[in-house]
């Protein structure tokens, strides 16, 4: 153990010397601090959001290129500085070397996530500040709830790739089941959230009207409301606590108010919020799943430093870095090519309800094929992405912290061993 905390030190102090660390702290400091300068379109609440999202984006990419760039080269240059030669010839486990350096970028880890965090948190907190004296809203961290079971029911009720579709003027609904909702606190907003993709034969429609049915199961209450949804801004209805009476369930009903207007529903289209958590607790919370990406990318970079060379080790990180990326988007593939299918045609998805597009499933299935296999191979850096909580003010889950430390040492269990078999045969001459 003695030897795993010296090797770590020294990783330590060899990488505070590097350069490459405080230009990347630097160049994350910047662009944090510009998206204060950022101009927005809307209220207070959407500049919130801009910093908290910039801050949450430029701490996860700077970094995990500092994590990897710092962790790719450790080893390949203390071989070619022949200072690994000399340490080899003592009484020295080259599995303690690995864990050694490893242990060194958990402490690089801790630097960059404190200085980057501390001026990402003050900030946040003082635009929120600074838009709490013009009147907008506060931070928020709600209490997300996602439904049970949903259903979409009518006769124009159709299944595209992961989207089903259903027509307004009674042709079909969507009803979603809530339960478990509670909070600490009976007067806070019931907030339902309405994302949905849409289309008319109203060519030129950028919006259409959505009937909202609200149910109370426990008192048999019901509330009916008209909200307006667009392709980019989803509709919003607010309801007081005491609508609940006691209850934690919920049903809402979901149809288009007129003949010829489609919605488009996924499985996270609608969504309920109700109950407000501390934004600080949630901000850590967010670090804290940030750190399990860099520890990650560490891993890799380590493995990949013992029978890889420094530039092709890098470009082997940053290559998964970017592929893990972009997995979610590729196995969304067939979504967004079917979405693409209703726009090449004059009526919209009336028209593909009725006919598909050939070339586009042979296209959907030569393409999304392999990348759904790469995918499952390589690590999805989807799981570690905080910003969308903190966009939507969605308080943090205790699973998905747990989660994204389980998917980091699944990776670790399978990296570890082979870095510790390739680098006790490697030769350090």
């Amino acid at each position: 153990m003695q030897q795993i905390l010296v090797i770590a030190k020294q990783t330590f102090k060899e990488a505070v010397r590097n350069k490459i660390m405080f230009v990347f702290i630097i160049l994350g400091l910047i662009t944090i601090c510009c998206s204060v300068f950022m101009p927005v379109v809307g209220d207070g609440i959407e500049k919130i959001k801009i910093v908290e999202s910039m801050c949450f984006r430029s701490i996860t990419f700077f970094g995990t290129l500092a994590a990897i760039l710092l962790s790719a080269s450790s080893i390949p240059t203390d071989i070619a500085n022949r200072v690994l030669c000399t340490v080899t010839t003592k009484p020295v486990q080259r599995t303690n070397i690995i864990f050694g350096k490893i242990i060194g970028f958990t402490y690089i880890i801790g630097v960059l996530l404190v200085i980057m965090g501390g001026a990402g948190y003050a900030l946040i907190k003082f635009t929120a500040l600074k838009q709490s004296v013009q009147g907008n809203n506060k931070l928020l961290a709600r209490e997300k709830f996602d439904p049970y079971t949903s259903q979409v029911t009518g006769e124009s009720a159709k299944k595209i790739g992961d989207v089903s579709w259903i027509e307004g003027g009674g042709k079909g609904t969507s009803v979603w089941k809530f339960k478990g909702l509670h909070s600490k606190n009976r007067k806070d907003d019931l907030d339902i959230e309405a994302d949905f993709l849409i289309e008319s034969k109203k060519r030129f429609t950028g919006k259409i009207p959505v009937n909202i049915k609200v149910v109370n199961p426990y008192t048999v209450k019901v509330l009916t409301e008209s909200i307006e949804v667009s392709r980019n801004k989803p509709g919003l209805l607010k309801l007081g606590g005491e609508f609940l009476e006691g209850s934690e369930e919920l049903t809402i009903v979901v149809s288009p108010e007129n003949p010829g207007d489609f919605i488009g529903i996924s499985s996270d289209s609608l969504k309920v919020f109700f109950g407000n958590k501390s934004f600080e607790y949630n901000f850590l919370k967010g670090l804290t799943i940030i750190s399990s990406q860099f520890l990650l990318m560490v891993i890799i970079a380590v493995l990949g430093s013992t029978f890889l060379s420094l530039p092709v080790n890098i470009l082997f990180c940053l290559f998964i870095f970017f592929c893990g990326s972009i997995t979610d988007f590729m196995r969304d593939l067939s979504t967004v090519i079917n979405v693409f299918e209703t726009h090449e045609h004059v009526y919209g998805i009336s028209t593909v309800l009725k006919e598909t597009n050939a070339f586009m499933v042979f296209l959907d299935y030569v393409i999304r094929k392999p990348i759904l296999l790469l995918s499952y191979i390589l690590p999805d850096l989807k799981n570690f992405s905080v910003g969308k909580y903190f966009i939507d003010g969605i308080n943090i889950p205790y699973k998905t912290v747990f989660m994204s430390f389980g998917y980091a040492a699944l990776y670790t269990f399978f990296c570890l061993p082979i870095s510790f078999v390739v680098f006790k045969r490697r030769e350090m001459a």
